[in-house]
């Protein structure tokens, strides 16, 4: 443990105090709606905090509540005993039965959040870090990331749930069913802590926003949302951000037909009719209908998302498509880190990798398959589906086949499509329009551990995998404190949270510079191990140029003008 660490954490044990050791005042908290009452934890480092889990921060959203925005939860009598995770109800493929089948489980009831500190008194004014998981809006939970490693220093940690998949992001396209709950739960989650976070020893006003995949999304999306305004001070984007082709639902009255039917609401009916009737219908039907939207294993992995709902909401979350809310200059003007893992595509190609048969697969059906991994069936006509998925194979592979030799070409051809490519075309629009500063950097650090191995089951070094830094910073089944190389990189990576929480600046080098005002171009700070670090200025990134050209009808070419060019 560096003496940064040592310090820090033992602040941390001086601001719980004697309740560590028995004393009960602190682990009670009076709350406008009730007394909460958590209880004690321990960091990796043995170092003790105060865990309150299982907070509601909206009504149940069952029964008639089921598709409609949180509402504010009831008061309750006594006290609430904290000490509960819970999970939305999602259809999840890392969750499979004896058959391999991926599965439904979590619950409809779960808008809560989990709070973690070190103290309840309301003058400490830690620094506040929440957590908005990832999963492609269709699965996880806020206790995928959890308290363990970042509980070392003294900060407030949140993590929080909200509806996923057709339960959080189903619509028609009309007021009836609006889309975009899941989008409101967060900001319902992000307004409780604003409100509440002072009585768990948290600085209201010192909230940074953080997330990854779908989490690092929607902390881009929280500077456009007119609601989010002045809820958080930072934000930390990490393998994802608003413009990447998988976060905005194309054709999703159609889909959301198709689920009405697989469960028995006709589609023909009018849209109050089929929301009335799903509202009448299992959960867990409505969930697991979703096989029917993936042709190939989870693929496309999020078939349900966020909406441009201003096109027909009264009460638009989304008023805009991002891409035209940056170029118009309307995006929330705070500092914001975006970052990308050097093998992104690793999601979902581990599972790919996983099973040979399915590389074989992928190789034969090249054509039919593509446009569903890479998530651009529904953003390019039939007649150039097979063109643009040629032209894709002849950039990255040749005339290679596609097996575990060939893997890390394929990869890169997931990774620069789903992520990197669109990382650089926001940073550098939206550093264009603001003056607070954007850094970014790329994770190139291999540890002891991967994310990918979890999702291939065996122990191979394919690369640095989607999520391989966030479980530095925060707790998960993987233990990235194996070795000391592991544990300093660790160290270095909450030094940078913490950094960037406090000041809007990361301080784990002096050579890091943000992106420039001047001179334009994407500029990254490549982490390459605990001690190594390369500043790359003016580059390009995710061969973005080669994924413009192909106009998709998204971002710059929302309307598809351009097709004929092709």
């Amino acid at each position: 443990m560096t003496m940064t660490v040592k310090i820090l954490s033992a602040i941390g044990v001086l601001l719980l105090g004697r309740s560590t050791y028995g004393d009960k005042s602190q682990l009670t908290v009076t709350t406008p709606l009730g007394v909460i009452e958590g209880y004690v934890g321990h960091s990796v480092n043995s170092q003790p905090f105060l865990k309150f889990e299982g907070i509601p921060y909206a009504k149940p959203p069952i029964g008639d509540l089921r598709f409609e925005e949180p509402q504010d939860p009831e008061p309750w009598k006594g006290i609430w005993k904290a000490n509960v995770l819970t999970g939305c109800m999602q259809y999840d493929h890392f969750a499979t039965d004896y058959k391999k089948n991926y599965v439904v489980h979590g619950d409809e009831d779960c808008l809560h959040l989990n709070v973690y500190t070190h103290t309840t008194d309301p003058q400490a004014k830690l620094d506040v870090l929440v957590h908005i998981h990832g999963g492609a809006f269709m699965f996880g939970r806020g206790a995928s990331y959890g308290p363990d490693i970042i509980m070392d220093r003294p900060i407030v940690f949140v993590n929080f749930n909200y509806r996923l998949g057709p339960l959080g992001f189903i619509s028609t396209e009309d007021n009836v069913l609006p889309g975009n709950v899941g989008l409101k739960d967060q900001i319902k989650a992000l307004k409780w802590v604003k409100k509440n976070i002072h009585l768990f020893g948290g600085n209201p006003d010192s909230i940074t926003l953080h997330g990854m995949s779908a989490g690092g999304a929607s902390v881009h999306l929280h500077y456009f949302l007119p609601e989010s305004k002045g809820l958080f001070k930072h934000g930390m984007s990490q393998s994802g951000c608003a413009l990447n082709p998988w976060v905005l639902t194309e054709r999703v009255k159609e889909k959301a037909l198709k689920i009405a039917n697989l469960v028995g609401c006709p589609s023909t009916r009018s849209s109050e009719e089929i929301k009335k009737c799903l509202k009448s219908k299992p959960a867990r039907h409505i969930v697991h209908a979703v096989k029917k939207l993936q042709p190939f294993l989870y693929n496309p992995f999020s078939p349900f998302g966020v909406v441009v709902d201003g096109q027909w909401a009264k009460k638009p979350v989304l008023p805009e498509h991002p891409y035209k809310l940056l170029k118009e200059g309307k995006v929330l003007d705070v500092p914001w880190m975006i970052s990308y893992t050097r093998h992104e595509g690793l999601y979902p190609a581990s599972e790919f990798w996983a099973n040979e048969e399915h590389l074989k697969e992928i190789d034969s059906r090249w054509n039919e398959l593509l446009p569903f991994i890479l998530h651009y069936n529904e953003t390019l006509p039939a007649e150039l589906k097979n063109k643009v998925s040629q032209l894709i194979r002849r950039q990255y592979m040749g005339d290679k086949p596609i097996n575990r030799e060939t893997f890390a070409s394929f990869v890169d051809i997931l990774s620069d499509r789903l992520f990197i490519a669109d990382i650089e075309t926001s940073a550098t629009l939206q550093n264009s329009v603001v003056s607070s500063n954007i850094f970014s950097y790329v994770y190139n650090y291999r540890g002891n551990v991967s994310k990918s191995q979890g999702r291939i089951k065996c122990d191979a070094n394919i690369g640095i995998s989607h999520g391989d830094d966030t479980i530095y910073i925060l707790s998960t089944e993987f233990n990235t404190r194996s070795t000391q190389s592991d544990a300093k990189m660790g160290n270095v990576l909450i030094d940078l949270t913490t950094s960037f929480m406090k000041f809007g600046k990361p301080n784990i080098t002096e050579y890091w510079e943000p992106f420039s005002k001047q001179l334009r171009g994407f500029y990254q700070l490549r982490i390459l191990g605990p001690e190594s670090f390369e500043m790359e200025r003016n580059v390009q990134i995710g061969q973005s140029h080669f994924w413009g050209q192909l106009l998709f009808e998204e971002n710059h070419n929302l309307e598809g003008k351009f097709k004929e060019e092709l």
